[in-house]
């Protein structure tokens, strides 16, 4: 079984994630926008570094404060934690195989099974032509 801590922990990373603002992270709303200035998109894929300051396990902490979860998301947790879990029980390839199977490998299936067969084949008369020149 896997430590309830570390499950909890995980929720809570990637709640920070999904809700962003309400750990008072910036998030694509808050930006504050220059008309003068050209806009570049922040990349909000990887919050790694702003989610450290706001834990305290920067040098930046007193500037920012910490990050807490706050009770509206408590019950949210639960079911980040269940969708975690189904994340890793979840066999995507053969779900995936199973839903879209491919053209593809029935192809390279047949193609195998082709060059098998022309192999034996090829073992079959070389077989046959060694036992007719033998007698």
């Amino acid at each position: 079984d896997p430590d309830p801590r570390l499950q909890a922990q995980k929720a809570r990373h990637l709640s920070k994630y999904i809700f962003p603002l309400q750990y008072g992270l910036s998030n694509v709303f808050s930006q504050p926008s220059a008309a003068k200035e050209t806009y570049k998109q922040p990349n909000f894929a990887d919050r790694e570094r702003e989610i450290q300051v706001r834990l305290g396990l920067s040098r930046y902490t007193d500037l920012f404060g910490t990050c807490k979860t706050p009770k509206r998301l408590k019950e949210v947790l639960v079911l980040l934690d269940k969708m975690i879990w189904r994340h890793g029980k979840c066999h995507y390839k053969l779900l995936r195989d199973t839903v879209c199977p491919s053209k593809v490998d029935k192809l390279q299936v047949i193609a195998r099974a082709s060059l098998i067969f022309a192999h034996r084949s090829r073992q079959r008369t070389t077989r046959q032509w060694t036992a007719a020149s033998y007698w």
